[in-house]
């Protein structure tokens, strides 16, 4: 049973005033398309805009890398420490940015943000990305980051009985896919909670109508989406419906802890986010299904220009602080609990 009922149809709004006008000049730079760039080069584009268009994040106690043995070659991790004393709930965190142009920098705000707001130990991992790297390689390093921090929770401040999963578009992807090996795998300390932001649930073959609605215009586009996932999938069709890519056609979405998963208005994964909180939710899992209408992609990017993406991440963070209670207290910022999202910047 999920904790609220999954609507059938989903509230509209006009898009946010701040990010069509962001929308409208970046069309008015007239810049390549991202898929046209050499994948080095978009990936610095990426990092220019995540670094670009964010609020500071919050301060926190420490950030670290560490390096581990992964399945293909060594696997970093970012460790972020909060200002809280523990054993914390643990957080292993899944950057977005289509499986080929994400890494820890794109995504430092936002775990530097949810580390301080959860109070959690939270990680990030820096999986391989294609097309170097091609599937399965990055659901391989997150499956390996996810055992790791559970056989060294205890080295980390954090309690393994309270680890949670999390990520954003490509991400999220991943992040569910990790899930289910670990549920498949019986691991010892299976996530207690799923965070899922934007999550690519299926293969472009399948549009979704807001696939076609949103494609063109709105940030996320119809060509970058094809990129992204012929990089990861090689270009080889048969594995389009394989069960650790294609969540819709998953046999096993039974076995994941609860999950939260948000979906915006006008991104064109919103219907494919929505069909699969709807199919999680009808396989009995408890599922909190957020809908923000007027927000795109990648909002949790833009919180300089718009609230949207701080109401993202302080809505996760609330609910994850839920599903991660603690068995006995702990000290919290004293923040934490009444988070509110930063006024717009204009």
């Amino acid at each position: 049973m999920s904790h609220t009922p999954i609507p059938t149809m989903l509230d509209t709004a006009p898009l946010d005033p701040a990010l069509a006008g962001f929308l409208a000049q970046a069309a008015a730079q007239g810049n390549p398309p991202l898929e046209s760039l050499p994948p080095p080069v978009a990936r610095q584009v990426y990092r220019d805009l995540a670094a670009g268009l964010g609020l500071p994040a919050p301060a926190i106690a420490s950030a670290n890398d560490r390096v581990i043995d992964g399945p293909g070659s060594p696997l970093t991790l970012r460790i972020y420490q909060p200002g809280a004393q523990g054993p914390l709930p643990l957080l292993l965190y899944v950057h977005g940015g289509g499986f080929v142009i994400g890494d820890l920098e794109t995504h430092d705000k936002v775990c530097r943000t949810l580390c301080h707001h959860v109070a959690a130990v939270v990680v990030a991992v820096d999986y391989r990305l294609a097309p170097e790297h091609p599937f399965p390689a990055a659901v391989d390093d997150v499956a390996c980051a996810l055992r790791w921090v559970a056989a060294h929770a205890h080295a980390l401040g954090a309690d393994p009985s309270r680890i949670a999963l999390a990520g954003d578009s490509a991400g999220a992807q991943l992040a569910a896919v990790a899930a289910l090996r670990a549920a498949g795998a019986a691991a010892p300390h299976a996530p207690r909670a799923l965070g899922l932001i934007y999550p690519v649930a299926q293969h472009y073959s399948e549009p979704s109508p807001s696939m076609l609605e949103n494609g063109e215009g709105k940030f996320l586009t119809n060509g970058v989406m094809q990129w992204f996932i012929d990089c990861y999938l090689g270009g080889r069709q048969e594995l389009a419906r394989h069960a650790d890519f294609a969540l819709l056609h998953s046999q096993a979405l039974a076995t994941l802890p609860p999950t939260w998963l948000a979906t915006m208005g006008h991104d064109p994964l919103r219907d494919e986010g929505h069909a699969l909180a709807q199919r999680i939710a009808e396989a009995g899992v408890p599922t909190e299904h957020r809908h923000y209408p007027g927000a795109i992609h990648a909002c949790i990017h833009f919180t300089a220009l718009s609230p949207l993406g701080s109401q993202v991440m302080g809505d996760l963070a609330g609910w994850l602080r839920a599903q991660l209670s603690p068995r006995f207290p702990y000290s919290a910022p004293e923040d934490v609990v009444s988070f509110q999202p930063p006024p717009r910047v204009l």
